[in-house]
């Protein structure tokens, strides 16, 4: 299905997928992240999708073996998203998402013998969605998110450490009107500190 796709994105470290015996990375971001996109997008007949992202880093591992994973991320920047939107007359789905993150890590490998996770965050995420939204044929997502620290490590290891620190305020608003929606609606604010999954093991 074709899709109408807005993006504003602010994302100052990454750190892509790898396949090695071992890996151990640091990133470290002492700046402000700030992403704003202001959008009026109506008369679409398929789905809509707009996003505003600040991240100040992100990690995504991704093996098939190796002896150990090590993470380290410190984020003492200031990481603001803001989305403004105005959407109508769309025959499809729409989804507008603001997000705040200030580390964020996905470690995904088949065999690991250890796995080891430092997150550490004393700035405010800061997430604000205006969104009103009206007369749509499909579902409706406006989503809010402002987090300080989220890992997300999965696979087949024998031993796991995670840490995380936040000292930072996390803050999320949504103002979201919807009117004349012909399927499902769902809105949401969050603000999260620290956020951890481990599965597989």
């Amino acid at each position: 299905m074709k899709k109408f796709v807005i993006l504003g994105l602010a994302l100052t470290a990454f750190a892509g997928a790898a396949e090695a015996q071992s890996v151990s990375t640091t990133q470290t971001n002492s700046s402000t992240v700030k992403s704003k996109l202001n959008a009026t997008v109506e008369d679409v007949q398929k789905d809509v999708s707009l996003t505003s992202a600040a991240i100040g880093n992100s990690l995504t591992v991704e093996g098939t073996s190796g002896s150990y994973v090590t993470n380290t991320q410190r984020f003492w920047g200031d990481a603001t998203a803001e989305l403004n939107g105005t959407i109508r007359d769309v025959n499809g789905d729409v989804t507008a998402t603001a997000a705040a993150i200030a580390n964020s890590a996905t470690i995904n490998v088949d065999g690991a013998g250890s796995i080891s996770n430092t997150q550490m965050a004393n700035y405010d995420p800061s997430a604000t969605l205006n969104g009103t939204i009206s007369d749509v044929a499909g579902d409706v997502s406006a989503t809010a998110a402002a987090i300080s620290n989220s890992a997300s490590i999965s696979g087949d290891f024998g031993y796991a450490n995670s840490y995380q620190a936040n000292g930072a305020f996390v803050g999320s608003t949504a103002n979201v009107t919807v009117r004349e929606v012909n399927a499902s609606v769902t809105a949401t604010s969050a603000a999260i500190g620290n956020s951890l999954s481990i599965t597989g093991f």
